[in-house]
């Protein structure tokens, strides 16, 4: 009605311009409301009212585990749902609750060195002294820049001395 009333007062002077405008207009109006009214009604005396089942959920529930943060050194959050966690071979937790794991269990940096068969000593590209490979010393020398040896005498001639 509101739209009405703020185009019908225009529409003399409109029509007095556009005569054909007018009369599409309301000729195109009449038949776009009829064909929505129809179909309306079509479709609500064809199509029968949909019937809504409630079906109770029989899926497994899903474990959820929300971790919250790192305090006092130990990760902690919660789990819901039986859940089984494992921290490498030692299991966590089985069930639902609070979950706290030390941290350092999670940052503890390993790695793997594969020593070329027959070498007993080794060497930093960066250092004076070679050591046993598997020695304390001798493992912490970084991947890169490790030097191998089948014997001493093959490390001192390379120029490295004996950590002894």
């Amino acid at each position: 009605m509101i739209f009405l009333s703020r185009v019908l007062p225009s529409l003399p002077l409109i029509s007095s311009r556009f005569p054909s405008a007018v009369s599409l207009l309301g000729v195109g109006g009449l038949l776009l409301l009829t064909g929505y009214l129809i179909g309306r009604l079509v479709t609500s005396a064809v199509l029968p009212k949909p019937s809504i089942t409630v079906v109770p959920d029989e899926r497994a529930p899903v474990a959820v585990i929300r971790l919250d943060g790192v305090r006092n050194g130990q990760l902690e959050g919660e789990t819901k749902g039986d859940v089984r966690f494992f921290l490498g071979e030692k299991l966590i937790l089985v069930q639902s609750g609070m979950l706290k794991v030390p941290v350092g269990s999670f940052f503890t940096n390993e790695i793997a060195i594969t020593v070329p068969d027959g070498m007993k000593f080794v060497a930093s590209k960066k250092g004076t002294y070679y050591y046993v490979v598997d020695s304390a010393d001798g493992e912490k020398i970084v991947p890169e820049n490790r030097l191998y040896f089948r014997d001493e005498i093959s490390a001192r001639n390379a120029g490295f001395k004996n950590h002894d």
